[in-house]
Formats: C-alpha cells, sequence, structure tokens
C-alpha cells in the first residue's frame, strides 16, 4: 500500500498568516473580557455574602478558642464545669469578672430612686481591715498617742492633732491596743471604728498643718527642671475648695491619715466589689484601616467574578488552540480536561472543608499557651483563604503532570516506581511551599498528594496511548 510522502507537510490545512493569528487572538481577548466584565458586576453584588462565607470558618475556630478558654477558667477556678453553664458557653457566652464601685452604684439607684437604702450611709471611702497590717496595728496606736516618729517634726505635729481630734473613748482605746502584743477581733473592729470617725472630721483638711500638703507651691521656671510630681492629692483638694463634697473630705482625710503611718499601712485602693459577668466573647475578623474594608470589598468582588467567568475564559481560549490542534489531540483534550478540573476542585472542596478547620485549631492553640488574644485582620484572613485552596487545586494536578512526562518520554513507569521514596520527599518539600508555615496544612497536602502519585502511576499504566501523526500512516 503506498505511504505518506516523508515531505508532506502535516499542517498545511492549520496554516494561518501572524496577522490572522493576532486577529484571532483579539477577538478572543475582546470576548473574554466582555465575559469577566459581566462576572465582576455580578461578584460586586454578591460580595458581602461571599465575604461572610470565607469567613465562617475563621468565626468557627474563633468561637471554638473562646470556649475554651472560658471552659478553661471555669473549671481553674471552681474544679468542674456545672452542666447548666454549658448552654451559654454554646452561645457564645463566657464569665467576665468587673470589679465594681459600690458607692456609685448606690448613688445611681438612688438617682432613679430616691428612698433606696436611704437609711444606710454606703461609702467606699472609709477604713477597711484591708488598710492596715494587724501586726503593725499596737505599733501604729503607740505612734499616734505618743507622737512619735522619724519621718520629722513636721509628721509629729500632724499626729499630735490626729491624737486631739480623737474623742476621748477613742484614745483610751488607742491607748490600750498600744500596749498589747495582739490584737484581738474586738479590739481591732474598735480601732476601725476610731480611724473611721477620725477620717470623718470635715475640717481636718484645714488644719495648718496639712497645708504644706494640699497646696501646690507657687510656679517656678526652675520647676521645668525638676522631677515631674505625680502626687494628684493638691488637685484633689483644689477641686474640694471649688465644690464641698463629703466623699471627696473623706478621702482626703484617709489619705493625710496614713500618710503620717507609712510604714504601718497598707496601699491606699478602693474598695471594690467583684461580680462576674456573662458576655459576649467573640471575636470577629478586624479592619485596621479605613480603605481595607473597601480593599476588602474589591478583592472578593473580583475573585468571585474571574471563578464565575473561568468557564467563559477557558471556553475562549479553547477556541483559539483547538484551532491549530488535530483530531486525535481534541478527543485527549475533551479526556484530560474534565480530570483536570476535577482534581482542581477536589483540592479546592479538601482544602475549605477539612483543612481550615485543623489548621486554625492547631495555630490557636499558641494563643492559648502564651496568653495572646487571636484578633485576625480580615484581609490577611482573605489571602490566606484564597492562597491556600489555589495551592491545593494546583498541587493536585499531579497526576497528570505525571501522565505528560511520561508520555513525552522523560520518565518510564519503572522511574516512578524506584524513586518513590525521592518522590514522597519532593512531595513533603512541596507541600511545604504551597502552604502556610504550620505542620497540619502541609501534612493535610502531603498526605493525598502521596495518595496521587500513585494514581499518576496507575493512569500512566492504564490510560491509552494516542498515535503520533509524524508516523507513516497508509492512504486510501
Amino acid at each position: 500500500m503506498p505511504i505518506r510522502k516523508p515531505d508532506e507537510d502535516l499542517f498545511e490545512e492549520s496554516k494561518m498568516s501572524f496577522g490572522e493569528h493576532l486577529e484571532e487572538l483579539r477577538k478572543v481577548l475582546m470576548k473574554a473580557l466582555i465575559g469577566v466584565s459581566i462576572c465582576c458586576i455580578v461578584g460586586f453584588y454578591f460580595a458581602d455574602q461571599v465575604v461572610d462565607f470565607l469567613t465562617v470558618p475563621l468565626d468557627r475556630a474563633l468561637k471554638k478558642y473562646t470556649q475554651g478558654a472560658a471552659v478553661k477558667e471555669i473549671q481553674g477556678k471552681n474544679g468542674y464545669l456545672g452542666p447548666e453553664l454549658e448552654p451559654w458557653l454554646d452561645d457564645g457566652l463566657a464569665p467576665q469578672q468587673v470589679l465594681l464601685d459600690p458607692g456609685q452604684l448606690v448613688n445611681s439607684l438612688r438617682k432613679v430612686s430616691p428612698d433606696f437604702l436611704s437609711d444606710v450611709d454606703l461609702t467606699p471611702y472609709l477604713f477597711t481591715a484591708d488598710n492596715f497590717d494587724r501586726g503593725q496595728v499596737p505599733a501604729f496606736c503607740k505612734a499616734l498617742s505618743e507622737h512619735t516618729s522619724s519621718l520629722g517634726q513636721a509628721v509629729q505635729d500632724r499626729q499630735k492633732l490626729l491624737w486631739s481630734k480623737l474623742p476621748a473613748d477613742d484614745q483610751a482605746t488607742v491607748k490600750q491596743i498600744a500596749q498589747a502584743s495582739e490584737v484581738s477581733d474586738s479590739q481591732f473592729a474598735e480601732f476601725l471604728n476610731a480611724m473611721n470617725r477620725l477620717a470623718n472630721i470635715p475640717d481636718l483638711v484645714e488644719a495648718e498643718v496639712f497645708q504644706e500638703l494640699l497646696i501646690k507651691p507657687p510656679y517656678s521656671i526652675w520647676d521645668n527642671f525638676k522631677e515631674k510630681d505625680d502626687d494628684s492629692l493638691p488637685d484633689m483638694y483644689a477641686t474640694y475648695k471649688e465644690n464641698p463634697d463629703v466623699d471627696l473630705n473623706r478621702r482626703l482625710n484617709r489619705v493625710l491619715i496614713t500618710r503620717q503611718f507609712p510604714d504601718m499601712c497598707n496601699e491606699l485602693r478602693l474598695d471594690l466589689i467583684a461580680l462576674e459577668m456573662w458576655e459576649d466573647v467573640r471575636v470577629g475578623p478586624q479592619s485596621l484601616t479605613a480603605t481595607e474594608p473597601f480593599m476588602i470589598w474589591v478583592k472578593a468582588g473580583v475573585v468571585t467574578g474571574l471563578l464565575l467567568a473561568s468557564p467563559w475564559i477557558f471556553f475562549q481560549l479553547w477556541t483559539f488552540v483547538a484551532a491549530g490542534l488535530y483530531g486525535h489531540e481534541r478527543k485527549y483534550v475533551y479526556l484530560y480536561m474534565p480530570i483536570s478540573l476535577g482534581l482542581f476542585f477536589a483540592g479546592v472542596v479538601l482544602a475549605f472543608g477539612f483543612v481550615f478547620d485543623p489548621v486554625l485549631d492547631f495555630l490557636f492553640t499558641f494563643n492559648s499557651q502564651m496568653g495572646i488574644a487571636p484578633i485576625p485582620r480580615v484581609a490577611d484572613w482573605l489571602s490566606f483563604v484564597l492562597f491556600l485552596p489555589i495551592g491545593f487545586g494546583l498541587a493536585f494536578q499531579l497526576p497528570l503532570l505525571m501522565l505528560f512526562l511520561h508520555r513525552i518520554g522523560i520518565f518510564q513507569i519503572e522511574d516512578y516506581l524506584t524513586k518513590w521514596r525521592v518522590a514522597v520527599m519532593v512531595i513533603f518539600f512541596l507541600s511545604m511551599l504551597l502552604t502556610p508555615a504550620d505542620p497540619i496544612s502541609m501534612i493535610l497536602l502531603a498526605v493525598p498528594l502521596t495518595l496521587l502519585y500513585f494514581l499518576g502511576i496507575a493512569m500512566c499504566k492504564w490510560m491509552p496511548k494516542g498515535k503520533n501523526p509524524f508516523d507513516h500512516v497508509p492512504e486510501s
């Protein structure tokens, strides 16, 4: 039978001039651009819903983190987690301790109801047991009654004034405690009552011996070169002089009394009540700049538009390329393109459905161990959530890449089988590059790729080979 002549031009039927190629490419690109523009308009319309959908794994991981932190705190405090608390934790609530000023609370309630606790003088600005070291109370009483101090004559003069302001009964109590080696509960209670009566004296702050502590000296230019004085007592006294207030008077008196015995009194603190309040502790993604939400909206719209337009873009590119292909080549494109798309979307689904949750849980464990609250930026999260699925989708093209290299003769099936250990090592290395800096996502990509590697070997062995159009073919 006659055979095809060796010098026959196989591409005679597909010849086009360079200008015709450019014109055809221009038409294809214009059609693709029009499709992308239409799909981007649709993407901008649904951009908000897309962002909400993409942040679902992050919201779920943040809720799990906050619930775990709340459970850990409750168990650490109580030793157990009551079943009646679990529904509130499932709703995203957690107990938070707040400190409440009882005096401010009562005053606020009295503004609403003037008769509320009208017979109770509730103020946080009196002495309590926490203000004194019980073991130092005898020394305190001795210094007060004998006016002895190593801090100078001015302090002794103020101690004399405080002693003179005490009623006779309180003076007798103070002298009795000064002689005691150990203070009983009743004596300590009487001592606190005596100190509070002393703090309730209205004109105590007006005494001359205290004025040097309460009035600021005249301003001098040399003050700019001195170390700044952080004492707020003169400012408090100036406010009191402008608007006399009972509570402010007590606060001033209490500070003046304790400063005469600094080594025998504890640090003054406002007496606050610790309350446990349940509040929503869930934290959503944050934006740190004014333009960031707009850029996120644009990015979500463009990405959505490109995804919607991708079939149209591939179709237009295919119409441009198909003109230069033979029938048997088009047949294999029809065969392998669905496989490629299927592998790509399998990688994307794996990333969205099975990778995000364990990866985020792993990363948030470091927040829990280091005590750093996670406040993710939505822009960083969207970059992460778009990069990871694309990396998975591209990596899942491994079987087709292996088949291509086998068909063009670079690798044989025996090479794939004998070098599988090296291939697995390369797979883990590429998985490290295609995923964020965490071992979980790397493993979740490397294990499926290892299975796909052996799938590629099977495809190389059992997928049919096409005929070479350059071989001598009998003519009809």
